[in-house]
């Protein structure tokens, strides 16, 4: 894609081709074309980006109206409170929200997290998220209490673990952060780590 000496149709089916990958794949290589020389691709990679936004607040909108008509009742509202927060992480996670943008989603991600929090306050999953939103807007003496509680509550290390490497690191707490990296050390096997 960022080769300008291939033909342009070839870039543009590679370009097509990254609708078959993940948005936190996509978007970055979708990003860099918007200053391509070529309009079309500039174009091409707009519309992907945009399409990619568009479904993620579709599915807000979606679900915004789903937490209002079961307000009363508390499953179908710790479901949809997750399911935004959820959603408004993606397009964080889908670097789709920059800027303000960002900031305004992770916000939302996590008013969203502590409410479901005060319906669920035993579901180690919200913990860890709630970890993540606050690392994400720079509080790391709250991200690591956070990522505490997720592993007191039985979240794997494997999942919390190197997010509390990276808030020690933070939080110049190196020996800490050298301790932690030598438990992500035994882990080399786990794919998902």
């Amino acid at each position: 894609l960022g080769n300008t000496k291939i033909p342009v149709q070839a870039r543009m089916r590679a370009m097509a081709g990254l609708q078959y990958v993940s948005g936190r794949t996509a978007s970055p290589l979708l990003r860099s074309a918007l200053s391509d020389p070529s309009e079309d691709l500039r174009l091409l990679a707009y519309g992907m980006l945009d399409n990619l936004e568009k479904r993620i607040n579709q599915a807000i909108d979606h679900e915004l109206n789903a937490l209002q008509a079961g307000a009363a009742h508390s499953g179908q509202r710790l479901h949809s409170l997750q399911r935004l927060s959820d959603l408004y992480w993606e397009l964080v996670y889908q670097e789709l929200a920059q800027g303000d943008l960002r900031t305004h989603a992770l916000q939302r991600s996590l008013d969203y997290t502590l409410e479901a929090l005060r319906l669920a306050p035993e579901e180690a999953a919200l913990h860890l998220r709630h970890g993540r939103l606050l690392q994400s807007l720079g509080d790391p003496t709250a991200a690591r209490q956070a990522y505490e509680r997720a592993l007191a509550l039985g979240m794997p290390k494997t999942r919390v673990v190197p997010y509390l490497a990276e808030v020690t690191y933070d939080m110049r707490h190196y020996g800490e952060t050298h301790r932690l990296m030598r438990e992500l050390g035994q882990w080399r096997s786990l794919p998902r780590l």
